[in-house]
């Protein structure tokens, strides 16, 4: 009888020591989730900075051609401006770019025939959706650029609305939609709009830019 009881105690004990183990594993990756990493490789020296469009909030140094950033992502406006300096005049903007903050790593490289401001963003789903649209939008535009005929520039101009309408839609659950929606007010209907915001994901629908995309439909 005691060893029956000793043995069941035992089993007890090294059921909760796998369910402790369990839950600190659980903690410990979920505590991963919502951080970003950056890692950029460059030929310049000095800093790299990270801005919210008003004020540096974060700066690396380049150390052997590579900097990074590290921190929480901030789930009410998940977008930056990474810049570089120009190494004459640190007063002087180098190269800039929009850089979506989201879990995971962040890979940032330098290409001065790059549409995006000389940096190629890349790595996580939000950044490779915003610098394929990129790229695609300012193909669009160019040829839009090219044509005199009024019939032609109006049927290149519904390619590149339901270019915008397509990233929308398949980025529901990251920011590269979101931040397409809440500049596209005068491109879609608000019935279009709607639609694309009834789409979004909960995390999504948090952001600052859902939020007021959600007021102007609801004026």
């Amino acid at each position: 009888m005691l060893r029956k009881r000793l043995h069941s105690l035992q089993k007890r004990s090294s059921m909760r020591v796998i369910l402790a183990i369990v839950a600190l594993f659980a903690v410990s990756c979920s505590s991963n989730t919502g951080r970003y990493i950056i890692e950029g490789t460059t030929f310049n020296q000095g800093y790299y900075y990270l801005s919210d469009g008003h004020r540096v909030v974060d700066s690396a140094l380049i150390v052997d051609g590579r900097y990074r950033f590290e921190g929480e992502v901030d789930s009410l406006v998940p977008i930056r401006y990474l810049a570089s300096t120009s190494l004459r005049n640190p007063m002087e903007i180098a190269r800039v770019t929009q850089v979506i903050l989201e879990s995971g790593t962040i890979s940032v490289s330098e290409d001065d025939d790059s549409p995006t401001g000389g940096l190629i963003v890349s790595g996580t789903d939000g950044n490779d959706a915003l610098r394929q649209f990129t790229y695609d939008g300012m193909k669009l535009r160019a040829e839009m650029r090219d044509t005199r005929d009024m019939k032609d520039r109006e049927a290149v101009m519904k390619r590149y609305d339901a270019l915008v309408a397509k990233v929308i839609s398949k980025n529901s659950s990251n920011y590269a939609g979101t931040l397409l929606l809440s500049i596209s007010k005068d491109r879609f209907s608000n019935e279009q709009r709607a639609k694309f915001y009834k789409k979004l994901s909960p995390a999504m629908k948090k952001t600052l830019a859902a939020q007021q995309v959600y007021e102007q439909l609801n004026k």
